[in-house]
């Protein structure tokens, strides 16, 4: 297998013309082979349909490039409604919405932070906590999830 960030930066590359972005790339083993989780969106959202025909676009991909030796598992889906916040952009885009966060360096003794993104640039962001904000650098972020309060 390839480093992890060529196989991203590959696909992210070949799916962007379609308007489909990769969010995320997991990839775990199970046993002797790897499986490979692709997380896409594009603007109002994928379906079903769009995971099937990405999932043979991205196979396809993945032989033609050579970017996997032996067996693997591939899966597409949607980020889902706790989607992984990785790049400057999907700060920006969720502006006024909930996120949890985990830091690698813990900010007044705490490494998590569940608030609302008030504001955010392509250094940082600002987080609504209460009555407090705080901001945070991207580089300090280990992990970041919307936290959408859903009702029923």
């Amino acid at each position: 297998m390839k480093d992890p960030k060529i196989i991203e930066e590959t696909i992210a590359k070949a799916l962007a013309p379609q308007g489909v972005e990769l969010v995320d790339l997991v990839i775990q083993h199970q046993g002797r082979k790897a499986v490979l989780q692709f997380f896409v969106d594009k603007v109002g959202g994928v379906t079903l349909d769009d995971c099937g025909e990405l999932t043979d676009k991205i196979d396809s991909l993945l032989e033609m490039e050579n970017l996997m030796d032996g067996a693997y598992i591939l899966e597409v889906s949607s980020p889902g409604v706790n989607r992984v916040l990785k790049k400057p952009e999907h700060f920006k885009r969720f502006v006024q919405e909930r996120v949890k966060i985990v830091l690698k360096v813990p900010l007044e003794g705490r490494g998590a932070f569940t608030g609302v993104i008030a504001s955010a640039d392509d250094d940082a962001f600002v987080l609504d906590y209460g009555t407090n904000q705080f901001r945070f650098t991207y580089n300090n972020i280990k992990k970041a999830n919307l936290d959408p309060v859903l009702e029923f």
